[in-house]
């Protein structure tokens, strides 16, 4: 295999060099784990909240419709 790198770390054959490649693969990597993770903990808070409230609409829906029923 040849050297495709200087003594500074640049590559010189262009987009082929095995090098350049492993450094994309790494870097795009690292973007991709980058937003994989949360992000804003006020917005994983707010989708919680939202979560539960809709949750407890939903229960209260369900518990009047159950309640009306059982009533009549």
């Amino acid at each position: 295999m040849t050297q495709c790198c200087n003594d500074f770390g640049n590559c010189t054959q262009g987009r082929d060099c095995p090098i350049r490649k492993q450094r994309a693969q790494e870097v795009n990597k690292a973007f991709i784990n980058l937003h994989r993770g949360i992000d804003d903990p006020y917005e994983d808070i707010t989708s919680t909240i939202k979560g539960l409230v809709a949750w407890i609409a939903v229960v209260g829906i369900v518990g009047l419709i159950f309640w009306t029923w059982v009533k009549v």
